[in-house]
């Protein structure tokens, strides 16, 4: 099946629009479990949306059903990275414990919404670590069921944060992006045939 540039949001699946606080606010969520995602939004499409904005590297799951393994699971259990570069898209595929099994989500700087345009500061060392804030919202209730900050390996970092620089460096093209979509859904149709792929791979907090 080929699909065209026009379809891409579908895969990409990211309709979550946020009002961010003033850049000069600490670098952290200002949503909390318990709270609906959006006010006066009850419903999202069953998803995974990753995005790089004021807050920095953000991961948001949404699951239809979500049982009390899986808001451990990604509250506090065993977190696994990987990070796939297939141009002009970056796929960052993850786990969570034995209830959220390998799974990965695209991305591409142009295609962000205008707020989530934020380039990642420059590594300041070699050891220096990026922090993901990952979050589990119901797709049929809208509510955060699950918050979790984890910090990312200093080479799965330094891999990220190039990548999106290198993404905003080039000018879109968007015949290429969607022949990199259709060429990810014919020839490495889940994210097990992907992995082989993965230019870097870590566990959570490690």
């Amino acid at each position: 099946m080929k699909i065209s540039l026009q379809d891409i949001d579908l895969f990409w699946v990211s309709e979550c629009v946020r009002q961010f606080p003033p850049p000069s606010r600490p670098i952290a969520p200002f949503y909390r479990v318990g709270e609906p995602l959006q006010k006066g939004r009850q419903r999202w499409p069953v998803a995974t949306q990753y995005v790089h904005g004021h807050h920095g590297h953000e991961l948001t799951l949404f699951l239809p059903k979500i049982d009390d393994q899986c808001i451990a699971d990604v509250k506090r259990g065993d977190a696994e990275f990987a990070l796939i570069a297939w141009h002009p898209l970056l796929l960052l595929a993850y786990r969570f414990g034995q209830s959220i099994s390998w799974s990965d989500v695209p991305y591409c700087w142009h295609m962000q919404p205008a707020h989530s345009r934020v380039l990642p500061p420059r590594q300041s060392s070699p050891e220096a670590r990026s922090l993901l804030w990952v979050t589990l919202v119901g797709a049929h209730d809208g509510i955060i069921h699950a918050q979790r900050g984890m910090t990312l390996s200093p080479t799965f970092s330094r891999h990220l944060n190039e990548l999106i620089h290198a993404q905003a460096r080039v000018p879109f093209i968007p015949e290429v992006c969607s022949a990199a979509v259709n060429s990810l859904l014919i020839d490495l149709p889940s994210t097990l045939d992907r992995l082989p792929f993965a230019l870097a791979r870590t566990r959570g907090n490690q």
